[in-house]
């Protein structure tokens, strides 16, 4: 299993909390999730909780466990940072 990366950032932080969310309204458990993905449970609540942040290859396991579009993750994602929005012209972010 490859490592994650530790952060400690707000953006992070909203990431998480967006997946712990759908992942309760789906009423599946981190354990749960943790097998559908084959990543640790440890992993998980570390992703949820913004401590860590898990790479493309990992997001795309955890939407396919969740039954959730990658870009409906980031859509919702974009609407709870108040930080980033896309300018005219293509150019992302702050």
């Amino acid at each position: 299993m490859a490592t994650i990366p530790l952060v400690t950032s707000e953006r992070e932080e909203i990431f998480g909390k967006i997946i712990q969310e759908e992942r309760k309204a789906k009423d599946i458990s981190q354990e749960r999730l943790a097998k559908l993905t084959g990543l640790d449970r440890t992993a998980i609540s570390l992703i949820e909780t913004g401590k860590r942040s898990p790479t493309f290859s990992t997001i795309l396991k955890i939407c396919l466990a969740l039954e959730l579009d990658p870009s409906e993750l980031f859509s919702i994602y974009e609407k709870k940072d108040p930080e980033y929005h896309v300018r005219k012209g293509g150019k992302y972010g702050k």
